[in-house]
């Protein structure tokens, strides 16, 4: 049985960015194929990384232990290049990445690294959950490169 991100964002402490997530997007950020969703948990703040694909954009939504949320919006004609790392990649097993490295206009580095999250709840190290955010992270990587021209 996977774990859906909506199921995800329904804990108690995520609730919240969810909430914003619903109120910036409305329910369809979680239902609609024209969106891909990722969220990742850091100690200073929980960010949703959203993938619009009708818009070709990339939108931030973050919000801190105090509860101040922020959303930054990305075009993607402003991503210059996306680079995918792996940790012992096998060709064999097909390993999914670990992080996704964005350098946007301007020298700005992104990164998207979904493995924070085991280290802020404990549900993401059950093997549904982690396997269901793995899922998640390469179908975004994947949202991101049909939308993103590299130049």
């Amino acid at each position: 049985m996977s774990v859906m991100i909506q199921e995800r964002l329904s804990s108690s402490s995520l609730e919240k960015l969810r909430t914003a997530a619903e109120l910036e997007f409305t329910r369809e950020v979680f239902e609609s194929d024209n969106y891909c969703s990722l969220e990742v948990l850091t100690p200073d703040v929980h960010q949703l990384y959203i993938v619009n694909r009708n818009d070709c954009t990339l939108t931030i939504l973050g919000i801190t232990k105090d509860m101040a949320v922020t959303k930054e919006t990305i075009f993607t004609q402003n991503i210059v290049s996306l680079k995918e790392s792996f940790v012992d990649y096998s060709m064999k097993e097909n390993t999914p990445p670990v992080k996704l490295e964005l350098e946007l206009w301007g020298g700005r580095q992104l990164i998207i690294e979904p493995g924070l999250s085991t280290s802020q709840d404990k549900s993401y190290k059950q093997p549904e959950v982690l396997n269901q955010v793995t899922e998640d992270f390469e179908r975004l990587i994947a949202a991101l490169k049909n939308t993103i021209i590299l130049k």
